[in-house]
């Protein structure tokens, strides 16, 4: 009877020991090891659109973005229509260059362009490139690093077939966040680092 208590203790102490080990395994996992969603991390440039003559948020028309140099179907955007848009720019060196393409051709399911499809297309392609300073910003061990763009600055082309961006504006000079938290009611608040406008 005696041994059966020894053994029943026993039994008892390792189910305490693993559930102790357990709860040192969780206690061990600090808040510094989970980079939370709420984190600033590497912005992405924001673009609001708008109506060149009236000023007016407008939607863009059938827009396709792609980096230059990458394949024609390898797009950030893919004929959207969309008053706003998020775009990266590049970590690894001072200056990222986008192709944004009004009325983008139309490409079928094997990634061809659909001749048919685009014989009444007007496409209008206008290059932009972006030139800026990078500073890395420490956050913290989960979340490592981001990258702040200070001193921003653009050079827009039009090719042969002309422009169709009438104008842009840079609202801010350094983009340290794409996070805006703006209150609802300040008409004047920032929601977008760079204005767009187009006829």
């Amino acid at each position: 009877m005696f041994r059966k208590k020894i053994m029943q203790l026993k039994y008892n102490y390792s189910y305490l020991i693993i559930g102790l080990m357990v709860f040192l395994l969780f206690a061990g996992c600090q808040r510094d090891d989970i980079c939370p969603e709420s984190t600033d991390i590497t912005p992405m440039l924001v673009i609001n659109f708008f109506d060149a003559s009236s000023l007016e948020p407008r939607p863009s028309v059938n827009l396709t973005i792609r980096e230059v140099g990458r394949e024609k179907i390898d797009t950030l955007y893919y004929r959207e229509n969309l008053q706003s848009i998020t775009i990266p720019l590049r970590t690894d060196r001072d200056s990222t260059k986008y192709e944004f393409v009004q009325n983008g051709l139309i490409f079928d399911e094997n990634g061809d362009p659909d001749t048919e499809l685009n014989e009444n297309n007007d496409t209008n392609t206008d290059v932009i490139t972006f030139n800026y300073s990078r500073e890395e910003e420490y956050i913290n061990r989960a979340c490592s690093f981001k990258v702040n763009f200070l001193n921003v600055n653009y050079l827009t082309e039009g090719g042969d077939d002309g422009r169709w961006i009438s104008r842009m504006t840079l609202l801010v000079e350094d983009i340290l966040t794409d996070n805006f938290n703006n209150p609802e009611n300040d008409p004047d608040a920032n929601t977008a680092h760079l204005n767009l406008y187009f006829e």
